[in-house]
């Protein structure tokens, strides 16, 4: 029978190598806390994490544009270079469009950002729009990754740049502090208690 207390039951592995140590899955078996060890008031754990989440949210949107901003640059560098059927890569309407709507989705991004960090600046909790932020940029950020992929063709796959490793890792950041779905049904909820 396992020990009462907490145990690290394992640890997974994921596609994300920058977050070492991968995810645990960890067990609470009877543990109890003595009241001089519990950090604010009981039960309102829950409550305090929440107001931590709007300025976490909003770090991995902005670590997640600088990677995606790599990626892109990556891509334009590379269709700048590649000549196919007589021409460069990106004087081709299917890759200048593939990066156009990158810059499109990148400055979106950078703006859902902004805006969620001075709702915060402003002293509010900020936790409709680092709901919005986080949906838009993640969602936004993964169609960038995607393009630079496709961009770079079969070089997009290896190892040989870092847009295979930011398209792999990016996809994560969809799920990390929430997955969209949970943002949208409480985005949805919010709406609703408001009708």
């Amino acid at each position: 029978m396992p020990a009462d207390g907490i145990a690290i039951e394992r640890t997974i592995d994921t596609i994300e190598q920058s977050m070492t140590g991968g995810h645990g899955v960890v067990r609470f078996r009877n543990l109890r806390v003595h009241r001089d060890d519990v950090l604010g008031e009981v039960g309102r754990g829950f409550r305090y994490a929440q107001v931590r989440l709007a300025p976490a949210r909003l770090t991995h949107c902005m670590r997640w544009l600088g990677a995606a901003r790599r990626a892109h640059d990556i891509a334009v560098d590379y269709a700048n270079r590649r000549k196919a059927f007589g021409k460069t890569l990106i004087e081709h309407e299917g890759v200048g469009f593939q990066l156009a709507d990158n810059l499109i989705d990148l400055h979106m991004a950078r703006l859902a950002i902004w805006h969620c960090a001075w709702v915060l600046d402003q002293g509010r909790d900020a936790r409709i729009e680092s709901s919005i932020s986080k949906v838009a940029v993640s969602e936004a950020l993964f169609r960038v990754a995607d393009r630079c992929v496709q961009v770079l063709g079969g070089l997009g796959v290896t190892g040989d740049t870092l847009v295979e490793r930011i398209f792999r890792e990016v996809r994560a950041f969809r799920i990390y502090d929430g997955p969209s779905e949970v943002h949208r049904w409480s985005l949805a909820r919010g709406l609703a208690a408001r009708a």
